[in-house]
C-alpha cells in the first residue's frame, strides 16, 4: 500500500534557470511510475525554450499568474484555471508573463523528474552545450530546440 504526505515546504526542490522554483511533490517511486507532480513559482520573464518529450504528456494547471505558451504551432496565453497539455513529440515553451504559480504533471514518470533535478544546474551564465542536450535526448528522451 503507497501512502505520502507531502507538508507545504517540504518537497525536494529546485532552482531552475536562474529564477524557477520547482518543487517535486510525487515521483516515480510514490506512484508506481505513473506520474510525477511539480509545483513550480515562475518569476516574470522565466519558463523554458521550444523543446519536446518524446515518452510524457505534460499537463499545465495555472494557478495564479498569467504563461504565455507556444504549443505546436499555436500561441496563447492562460490564466489562474487554465490546463494546457501537450502530448509526445508536440514541440512546447512557456514563459510567465507575471509571476505565476503552475502545478505541472508529467504522465508517465521519470524523464521529467531527472531532466528537473539535472537542469537545474544550468543558468542564464551557464546554459546546457551540445553534449549536456545529446545527453538530454539520450538519457530524458527531451529535446531542448
Amino acid at each position: 500500500m503507497r501512502y505520502k504526505h507531502v507538508r507545504a515546504g517540504s518537497a525536494e526542490q529546485y532552482g531552475v534557470n536562474g529564477g524557477e522554483m520547482t518543487a517535486i511533490l510525487a515521483t516515480g517511486k510514490d506512484t508506481d511510475n505513473r506520474v510525477t507532480i511539480f509545483d513550480s513559482q515562475l518569476p516574470k520573464g522565466h519558463g523554458a525554450p521550444w523543446h519536446y518529450h518524446e515518452l510524457d504528456d505534460e499537463i499545465f494547471y495555472i494557478i495564479s499568474g498569467e504563461v504565455e505558451f507556444g504549443v505546436d504551432k499555436k500561441e496563447f496565453i492562460a490564466g489562474p484555471g487554465d490546463l494546457v497539455i501537450a502530448g509526445p513529440d508536440v514541440p512546447r515553451r512557456f514563459k510567465a508573463l507575471s509571476d505565476s504559480k503552475l502545478l505541472v504533471i508529467n504522465t508517465p514518470s521519470g524523464p521529467a523528474e531527472g531532466f528537473i533535478r539535472e537542469i537545474s544546474e544550468f543558468g542564464d551564465s551557464n546554459p546546457p552545450s551540445q553534449a549536456d542536450k545529446a545527453r538530454f535526448i539520450e538519457q530524458y528522451k527531451i529535446h531542448l530546440l
